[in-house]
Order: C-alpha cells, then sequence, then structure tokens
C-alpha cells in the first residue's frame, strides 16, 4: 500500500447535506447582530477619541478678546455656558468651526430654545468669537 502526501489538508464531509432549519436564519441574525455591535464600539471609540473640549481662558484667549472689549470673567462665564447650556441639545461644535463674524448669528439662532439671556448669549458669543481666531 502506497501513501500518498497531500500538500493540502482535507476537510471531513459533512454527514448530511441537507440544511437544518433555522441554521441559516440563526446564522445571518448572528453575523448581522456581530456587525452592528462591532460598529456601536468602533463608532464610539472614534468619538471619544476625538473629542477635544473648548479651550480654557487663557492670555492668548483673553488677548483675542480685547477688540470686544470683554475681560477675562467674561470669557470663563462664556465658556462655562457654552459648555454647560449648548451641551443639553446637541454636542459641542469646534469653536474653530466658524468664523468669528458667524458666530453671533448662530448663538442668537439657538438661544431661544436654550432660554438664554441677552447677556448670557453676549458671553457665549464673546468667548466663542475670542476663541475661534487661529
Amino acid at each position: 500500500m502506497r501513501v500518498r502526501a497531500c500538500s493540502r489538508a482535507r476537510r471531513p464531509r459533512p454527514l448530511s447535506t441537507k440544511p437544518v432549519a433555522g441554521a441559516t436564519t440563526f446564522a445571518h441574525r448572528s453575523h448581522w447582530a456581530r456587525r452592528v455591535i462591532s460598529a456601536s464600539v468602533t463608532l464610539f471609540i472614534v468619538s471619544c477619541a476625538n473629542f477635544a473640549g473648548p479651550p480654557e481662558v487663557s492670555p492668548a484667549l483673553i488677548a483675542n478678546a480685547r477688540p470686544d472689549h470683554v475681560n477675562a470673567k467674561e470669557l470663563a462665564t462664556g465658556r462655562h455656558l457654552f459648555v454647560s447650556r449648548c451641551l443639553e441639545c446637541h454636542t459641542l461644535p469646534s469653536v474653530t468651526k466658524h468664523s468669528p463674524g458667524e458666530w453671533p448669528h448662530l448663538v442668537s439662532r439657538m438661544s431661544n430654545r436654550a432660554n438664554l439671556s441677552a447677556d448670557e448669549r453676549n458671553a457665549i458669543v464673546a468667548y466663542l468669537r475670542a476663541a475661534s481666531i487661529n
């Protein structure tokens, strides 16, 4: 008797070629569930990794706010309101997403929904205008 050397490993043949009832459905659902869970975890990790909070009030930010005649206390108030009040409805946009000239219109458009007073709105706008200058 001669033994042949084979370079490929042989797979055992299935005992039955008939599909088992419900096996395909379960396999399909399991595959789909794994993909959904994987995508959810990936999105969660990416969203957390890309989150950079708005800049703190710094000497550079205070210098950027000089044209608007805003002091450090008003900038700190604006930052606090931006973080606390704007997060109630949506994620915080990057402060550099819009130009200093665009922020007043955007904030005033959303101020009614956030129930902001005129002083609160002005503080947020001053902070965003100073923070959006590169």
